[in-house]
């Protein structure tokens, strides 16, 4: 969907932004983002910020819910300094966190500050919001009672592709439209088809992810449960909208769906039945 620029909102939703954060000097539009209209660096006389905006019937759009959720998602995020729905217009000002997209590479720096992050984000409270569970994200019309295996009581972001995780002086997520309820290793597990997306093999992946106590603890069942769920829902994703990036992650979810399937079939040492 193409951005707009800051001068295509509403003159006064820009005159409200600008009482609250000084007069606008200039404008860097953000290279990426499917959640809002308006994405952008608002340079003002007492530094940048960082704003987002969607009109009411943007298809995509859920600033509402990123207002609610980034209070409780503070040690890991950008602050939200100002909320503004006017004039059809949603609006969102973060504090401007200087940095990247992550790089996932194999070898990357990266991977130790995504790695932080990841972390720090297992170990938030879980906010007394109501927010959908794991179980509710993954269903569909036919939805297998194994979803169960995913649940959990902690917070998940459940889409930490390389641009939602800005990385600077440190890592930080961004981009909080669908906070879930579940098991922690769940967005470890999505992470990882990032990581394979990146160049990573699934053993590599795999070994990456085991720095995060929540994947060490990880139940192979829920493992097996979500990477055939994921599997399922890119190979749809790229046969209803064959865009490079769902096919790449389409492939992804099939090659870790093999791995976890084969590794489950290994017998665990001292395990004479081979059964996990």
């Amino acid at each position: 969907m193409t951005k707009l620029g800051w001068t295509s909102l509403p003159s006064a939703v820009r005159t409200a932004v600008e009482a609250r954060v000084g007069p606008v000097s200039g404008w860097t539009a953000a290279a990426t983002g499917m959640n809002s209209t308006v994405a952008g660096a608002l340079h003002t006389s007492a530094g940048p910020v960082f704003v987002k905006a969607a009109e009411h019937d943007h298809p995509w759009a859920a600033q509402h819910t990123e207002a609610a959720i980034n209070p409780h998602v503070a040690p890991v995020s950008p602050r939200l300094l100002l909320h503004i729905d006017s004039g059809g217009w949603d609006v969102l000002v973060f504090e401007f966190v200087p940095g990247r997209s992550a790089d996932l590479g194999p070898g990357s720096p990266d991977l130790i500050p995504v790695a932080d992050v990841v972390a720090a984000l297992g170990r938030l409270p879980l906010p007394d919001l109501a927010l959908p569970t794991v179980q509710e994200h993954f269903a569909t019309g036919n939805a297998a009672p194994d979803l169960d295996q995913l649940a959990g009581r902690n917070l998940l972001h459940l889409d930490l592709n390389p641009d939602n995780i800005r990385v600077g002086t440190r890592a930080r997520i961004v981009d909080w439209a669908s906070p879930t309820v579940g098991a922690a290793w769940v967005d470890v597990a999505g992470l990882i088809l990032r990581l394979l997306d990146a160049g990573h093999t699934p053993e590599s992946a795999d070994r990456w992810a085991r720095r995060l106590p929540a994947w060490r603890s990880a139940p192979p069942a829920g493992v097996a449960v979500h990477a055939a769920v994921n599997a399922r829902a890119w190979a749809t994703t790229a046969q209803r909208a064959p865009f490079p990036w769902a096919v790449r992650l389409a492939g992804a979810a099939e090659r870790w769906l093999h791995y976890r399937r084969r590794l489950d079939r290994l017998p665990r040492p001292g395990d004479a039945q081979g059964v996990w």
